[in-house]
């Protein structure tokens, strides 16, 4: 667990390998782009390679020692091979390597939140990740419900070396969860690092590849939108990163010094943006998404830099761009799902849109005019009140309702693009998105039917469900919810829909149909984590807004240029209120996920017991053997098991069985291949444990405090 200097050196070396390499790589795909973007698609590259390929050798070699340098040997060759091929075999084709900082800074002034942000979530993120004190380990309020089980596919995947990896925390069971935005990790624990670098080694690299991969596609669509992009740009990042509502409303009414608002730093999840007493549930992208959720974080460092691939290439032609795009896009459902899912419907918009443009003939700007367009917003506004209002009535509309309205939808758009596909369809759609599409579909699909759909067969993964986590105790009419929840972009929004340029209108399309998909169906057990293919959409609305916001308060103080500014800042105020004060929230969290006697059992467990052993543990979510060990535990805890759509049920209750009926222990712990029974205060308080009986049959391996682990 936590390494040596020897390991540690190496593990670091390594992964910073595959970013070198990566970078080298980039410089030879993309010379035509600036050295600040090569770079950023360098460094995707190299986290991308290192996420893929020890897996690929795994298959043959496990997930050993021997996969990994054969990984970085074809990594070196790879490399090496598309330089003899380069016509011009320079790596910085006439690029500066000493940028001038001040112009770099006066060209993108958003530089000056964007690090100051990186510099906060390394700060968090340092303290957040199992640090330890007095041998006690501690988290974050961000950190203490995820963490325990990315950590226990980081260690077990190192640990046992199987492969395919199956659920430590529930043995037999093959792991379908997207598991390389942990197995990167696993590929630097393997070489001896401490569990705390390599956690935290790829995460840091990937909040820069999201944070860059974010500003330069807001960049770019800004400056194909022909205006000035550096404030705009400045007001989307912020939106974006620095998402809430109005939810701070619910601890200032009673002033800034009252216990009210002073909860938001001591209690546990009563933020602004996590508060579901008043169902506030559009929950802050760093605090709630980036930092505790991996899967999200690393897909979008994967997403983003393919999305900036993408619009290069449908404007600027680049083929090339459409296959490096097609390998990375090809490559994400095991890294994200939903990232996958997101762009799958993200790129159907952007081919339409293509075809669309492709056979227009006329007044580009010409557009539907605005009354016409208030009168399509304020009718969906009043048919999605209408079903909210019902809904929560006592006699609501059944599931499968809303699934048939999202298959409508989906059927309705598929019937646009066909017609579109017909008016555009040419050689050069064959050779660009074709190939795109053909990549994709044979790197993506052994991955889907070989894990994703497996796992998603029960019945609570795709299903009709209306207005995805507006319900429960507390529910709001539609136009509420979001009002709370998105604050002033909801009406910005609208707005926006209602008197935008075309070009605003277009750069949302494809990310309103991804929304209105979502208001109708889910995608897996838990209804909130549509929000990972919401926000996807929402960072295109936060793009188009901010233009939108700009121009608008350009043309209504033509002679007041000073309140623009003004106006510009009071909604970005507003707007990002509510995320501050939960990023600070964040900052002040500790939490002990592991006390000291669990922590110590977890080092006797490494020193002294097989990777592949299995025990008898209580099945909480902080399981220190599990998380900290990679060992195999009989079952662990249903907040993860139950919303992978795992059906865990005969081992929880066979591991109540075991601690509690002697007349059937022995059986069930010869099926379930125990090698250890732990005894500690989770388990006494979770079952009623008669330890004089039990320890009659087994002997003590190892006692601490009030603990005990007994040898099957």
């Amino acid at each position: 667990m936590f390494g040596s200097l020897l390991g540690n050196i190496a593990g670091i070396l390594y992964f910073m390998a595959f970013q070198i390499l990566g970078i080298l790589l980039a410089l030879l795909l993309f010379k035509k782009e600036k050295l600040c973007l090569t770079l950023l698609f360098g460094s995707t590259i190299g986290s991308f390679s290192l996420q893929w390929l020890p897996v690929l050798y795994a298959f043959f070699f496990q997930f050993s020692v021997r996969a990994h340098i054969f990984a970085l040997f074809t990594m070196i060759v790879l490399v090496s091979a598309f330089y003899y091929l380069s016509k011009e075999r320079s790596f910085l084709n006439g690029r500066k390597i000493k940028p001038d900082l001040l112009g770099v800074f006066r060209e993108n002034p958003v530089l000056f939140l964007l690090l100051p942000l990186f510099v906060y979530v390394v700060i968090v993120l340092l303290h957040h990740t199992i640090s330890y004190r007095n041998g006690i380990l501690y988290s974050g309020q961000g950190t203490w419900g995820d963490m325990s089980m990315h950590l226990g596919f980081v260690t077990s995947i190192a640990k046992q070396k199987a492969f395919p990896p199956e659920y430590s925390i529930l043995p037999g069971t093959k792991l379908a969860y997207p598991f390389l935005s942990d197995s990167i990790s696993s590929s630097i624990y393997i070489w001896g690092t401490s569990l705390r670098i390599a956690y935290l080694l790829p995460m840091f690299f990937a909040f820069f590849q999201v944070f860059f991969g974010m500003y330069t596609l807001a960049k770019y669509l800004l400056q194909k939108m022909g205006t000035v992009f550096r404030g705009k740009a400045f007001l989307a990042f912020a939106l974006f990163f620095f998402n809430g509502g109005l939810g701070f409303y619910y601890f200032i009414n009673k002033g800034f010094f009252n216990e009210n608002f002073t909860r938001i730093f001591t209690a546990f999840y009563q933020t602004p943006t996590n508060y579901t007493d008043a169902n506030i549930q559009w929950h802050n992208i760093i605090c709630d998404m980036l930092i505790p959720q991996r899967a999200t974080l690393f897909g979008w460092a994967i997403l983003f830099p393919i999305l900036v691939l993408l619009m290069k290439a449908i404007s600027g032609k680049e083929r090339n761009y459409f296959i490096i795009a097609g390998v990375m896009a090809g490559g994400l459902p095991l890294i994200h799902t939903h990232s996958f899912l997101a762009l799958g419907v993200l790129c159907a918009g952007f081919l339409t849109l293509d075809l669309y443009h492709r056979g227009q003939k006329g007044d580009e700007n010409k557009r539907f005019p605005w009354p016409v367009r208030l009168i399509i917003v304020l009718v969906f506004l009043f048919s999605m009140t209408i079903i909210s209002i019902k809904q929560f009535s006592d006699n609501p509309l059944e599931e499968d309702i809303f699934l048939y309205i999202g298959i409508f939808m989906i059927a309705i758009f598929a019937g646009i693009f066909a017609y579109q596909l017909k008016k555009g369809f040419s050689k050069e759609i064959l050779l660009t998105w074709g190939i795109f599409l053909g990549i994709v579909l044979i790197l993506a699909l052994p991955q889907l039917f070989g894990f994703t759909f497996r796992q998603a067969q029960g019945d609570n993964f795709v299903r009709g469900m209306f207005n995805w986590a507006n319900g429960g105790d507390v529910a709001d009419g539609y136009p509420i919810f979001y009002l709370k929840n998105l604050g002033i972009l909801f009406p910005l929004a609208l707005l926006m829909l209602i008197f935008g340029t075309k070009r605003q209108i277009q750069l949302v399309l494809p990310a309103t149909f991804l929304w209105l998909i979502c208001e109708f169906i889910v995608f897996q057990p838990n209804p909130y984590d549509n929000n990972k293919l919401l926000l996807v959409s929402y960072l295109f609305f936060c793009i188009a807004i901010s233009d939108f916001v700009w121009e608008m308060a350009g043309m209504l103080f033509t002679k007041m240029k000073w309140m623009r500014g003004i106006t510009i800042s009071l909604i970005a105020a507003v707007s990002v209120f509510a995320a501050v004060l939960t990023m600070g929230r964040e900052y002040v969290s500790e939490l002990e996920l592991f006390d000291s006697t669990y922590a110590a059992l977890a080092e006797w467990v490494e020193e002294n017991t097989e990777p592949t052993d299995t025990f008898l543990t209580a099945d909480n979510h902080n399981n220190a053997i599990a998380a900290l060990t990679g060992r195999n535990i009989v079952c662990g805890s249903g907040s993860y098991l139950y919303y992978h759509g795992i059906n865990y049920g005969q081992n929880e209750f066979d591991v109540e069985i075991m601690y509690e009926d002697p007349s059937q222990r022995e059986l069930l712990l010869e099926h379930y291949n125990v090698d250890y029974i732990v005894i500690g205060s989770n388990e006494r308080n979770t079952y009623l444990i008669d330890l004089d009986t039990i320890l009659k049959d087994y002997s003590i391996v190892y006692e601490n405090n009030d603990l005990v682990v007994l040898a099957v």
